[in-house]
This record gives structure tokens, C-alpha cells and sequence, in this order.
């Protein structure tokens, strides 16, 4: 990222106090640019409307830039770019949003402008079919030349980055709060293969927590970068709905999965199934509705005729406990020594390539 003067200047208004969204948007709108706004009077900046919680007497304070500066200083030590509002680089699609972002703080790389986003969301506390189908078809779009965009939280989120990276493919994980403290911390590790493909981002400071309000807010982000929405497994109030809400609201189409109609876990994806949202088993459902062009064939229609289609260790694992007989889910995690997650993920590789197949009841085969 280039040192300007302008950098500087838009990450010392992000830190003005109870600078939100809003604030940032009326200002920019009536001064376009940060130094022509930080030219103007104290008494002109306190005349403006809605503008009354925002601390504008800080615009005015030296230590402000102080503070910007060593906020930068902490990117840069940790290898995290700050994309402002102002930029090229800063994302189109989250410029058209009621509510845009002041600035974007990134670890890794934003995906090509031109290259489709689907955002895949739902309930950190999913089951294991909730798991499959969102691995399942977070891969199925990966394949297909598609960003899967989510937040980096367990359960649903989780599967989809990792559905996606599985297909060799990019995701984008939008975090509430700051890069420096990653959270949760169980998921440092898949933060750091995300950013090998894709990015890790946040609209707040580097060393800013992730308090439980910044959420809500961070699902703008989450739907403002996709063109749809879909929505895994949720219960009737979640945060997976707020992001499909903000999705009507921007106008991005809003897909769910359907679930099992006795489980709480599915109230809010069956809700949103009667309002109108598209009904998706597959990823070709996500891709038909948003009319995406198909960039590749499926992983285990690639290779060439008797190729060894490549198994990482833990496929393998799971294979090599298939002698022909159907095996329940839980006897593969008890005999293979995997975590459930870690199983589920293979499995639903293992069903995308084509060499294992699921029966009712949670049951897997060798085709």
C-alpha cells in the first residue's frame, strides 16, 4: 500500500469516535474528499445534522494523526494493507451499499472484480448434515470459478471456507474485529489458508476486539461483496438472517437450503424458503438463478481415463475403512481417529470426486 497523505487522513477519520458508516458516508458526500473535509471549521463540521454522537471535535485534534499513524505502522508490521474508501483497489460492490465501509484493513489478496461472489452463512452450532452441504456446495462454486465469501465463524462458515479451499478455489473471510485479534482462535490455522487464496479482511482497527455488537454490522460487508446470499442452517433469530435481510435490502438474491422441518436449527432457513428464497440443494441451483457461466467440470470428471485421482491422508484414511460394507458416520470417526469435522470435509470430497456415495441414515459406500 502507498503512504499517501490521503491514507493517513482516512484512517484518522475511521478512528474518530462513533464514526460509523453513516457518519462517514454524509460527510464524504458533502466534502468528497478527506483533506477537503478536514480543511473545514470546527463550527462548520458542528452545524452538520446527524452528525451529533460523532466526537467531531476529534477531527480537529493533532493526536488524532498520531493515532493513524501508528495504526498503519501496525499494519504494515503485520503484512496487512489498508484499502480505503478512495481507492481502486476498494471493491465496487460495497460502494453501491447503503452503508459502505471507511476503509478495509486485508491480509492476502481481494478477489479479481470480476470474478462472481456468493456469500455462504449459517449457524456455528450446525449439524453434520448443515456441515455437508455447505463444504458441499462452497466447493461445487469454487470449481466453478466463484468466490465464497463468509465470516470466518465456526460451524457453517467454517465448512464453506473450507469447501472452497478444498476446490483449490478463493475465499474471503470478513471478520468483527480487528485482524490482530483473529477470532475465534480455534480457526488461526484455516485464517492462514485463506489468505494463501484469497483474504482475510475487517473494517476495524488491527488491535480492535471482537465485541458481540460487531457482528450485526460486519454481515453488511458479508452480503455488500456477494452477489446472493445462502443461507446453510439458522435458527429463527440468528445472525445468518440479519446478513439475509441486509441481502433483500441491497438487492442480492437470497438462496437457502432446506432442513429438516423439526429441527430448531432449520427454523429460520425453512422461514426464509416461505418468503420467497430460492430452494438449493446444489451448487448448479446458485449458479442457474444468477445465470454464471460454468468455467470447469466437476474434480472427478478432470483426470484423464485411468488417472489416479489425488487423496489427501486423511481421504485416504477414511477409504481404506470401506471394504464394501455401508458405514454410519460415527463408526467412520471412531475408526479413523478423526474429529467429526475433519471427517465430514472428507467425505464430502470424497462424494465430489466421485468414489464414495451416501445412502439415508448418514451411511457411506464405495460406489
Amino acid at each position: 500500500m502507498k503512504l499517501t497523505e490521503e491514507l493517513r487522513q482516512t484512517v484518522a477519520l475511521s478512528l474518530v469516535g462513533n464514526m460509523g458508516p453513516a457518519a462517514f458516508k454524509a460527510l464524504i458526500e458533502k466534502y468528497k474528499r478527506p483533506s477537503a473535509l478536514f480543511k473545514a471549521s470546527e463550527k462548520e463540521l458542528l452545524k452538520m445534522n446527524g452528525l451529533k454522537r460523532v466526537n467531531l471535535r476529534e477531527i480537529k485534534d493533532p493526536k488524532l494523526f498520531e493515532k493513524a499513524d501508528r495504526e498503519i505502522e501496525k499494519a504494515l508490521k503485520e503484512k496487512t494493507r489498508i484499502v480505503t474508501f478512495f481507492d481502486e483497489e476498494y471493491p465496487e460492490e460495497l460502494k453501491a451499499i447503503y452503508d459502505p465501509p471507511v476503509l478495509l484493513y486485508v491480509r492476502g489478496r481481494l478477489p479479481d472484480p470480476a470474478l462472481p461472489k456468493v456469500a455462504v452463512v449459517g449457524s456455528r452450532v450446525c449439524s453434520l448434515y448443515g456441515r455437508k452441504m455447505a463444504h458441499e456446495i462452497s466447493s461445487g462454486l469454487a470449481r466453478e470459478g466463484v468466490a465464497v465469501i463468509s465470516g470466518l465463524a465456526l460451524g457453517i462458515d467454517s465448512a464453506a471456507h473450507e469447501g472452497a479451499l478444498a476446490a483449490d478455489g478463493i475465499t474471503v473471510a470478513v471478520l468483527g474485529g480487528g485482524i490482530s485479534k483473529l477470532y475465534p482462535a480455534e480457526n488461526k490455522k484455516l485464517a492462514q489458508e485463506i489468505i494463501e487464496k484469497g483474504a482475510v479482511i475487517s473494517e476495524y482497527p488491527m488491535q480492535m476486539l471482537p465485541l458481540k455488537q460487531h457482528f450485526p454490522v460486519r454481515n453488511r460487508i458479508i452480503s455488500g461483496l456477494s452477489r446472493g446470499v445462502l443461507v446453510v442452517e439458522a435458527k429463527e433469530k440468528s445472525g445468518a438472517l440479519i446478513t439475509a435481510n441486509l441481502a433483500l435490502e441491497e438487492g442480492r438474491e437470497v438462496f437457502a437450503v432446506p432442513g429438516n422441518a423439526d429441527s430448531a436449527r432449520s427454523e429460520g432457513t425453512n422461514s426464509l424458503l416461505k418468503q420467497g428464497a430460492k430452494l438449493v440443494t446444489t451448487a448448479g441451483d446458485i449458479l442457474e438463478e444468477l445465470k454464471m457461466p460454468r468455467v470447469s467440470s466437476p474434480i472427478n470428471k478432470t483426470g484423464k481415463p485411468g488417472e489416479k485421482i489425488p487423496l489427501n491422508p486423511d481421504e485416504e484414511k477414511l477409504l481404506s475403512l470401506m471394504d464394501g460394507e455401508a458405514l454410519h458416520v460415527d463408526e467412520l470417526i471412531e475408526g479413523s481417529g478423526l474429529g467429526p469435522s475433519k471427517v465430514i470435509a472428507s467425505l464430502s470430497m470424497l462424494e465430489i470426486k466421485g468414489l464414495v456415495k451416501q445412502l439415508p441414515g448418514k451411511r457411506f459406500i464405495k460406489p
